[in-house]
């Protein structure tokens, strides 16, 4: 699988934590897949209001292109 991601999922990836599936479109949820499928993200058990976050993969694919996650 190429690493190419459209906009919309690498704003998925921004948004990942905060990520509710539960009302994702169908088209943020075949995003979604592809994202959990290439390795960017992964399921998530002990992150409390979030099913997701991303993998060392995400973080550095998301560096590489300055998009820079919210840092409060």
């Amino acid at each position: 699988m190429a690493d190419y991601l459209t906009d919309s999922q690498i704003a998925l990836l921004c948004a990942i934590e905060e990520h509710d599936d539960s009302e994702a479109t169908s088209e943020q949820k075949s995003d979604l897949a592809r994202l959990l499928t290439a390795g960017y993200a992964q399921p998530t058990g002990d992150h409390p209001g979030s099913a997701y976050e991303l993998t060392a993969k995400g973080v550095a694919f998301l560096g590489e292109r300055g998009a820079g996650l919210n840092e409060a």
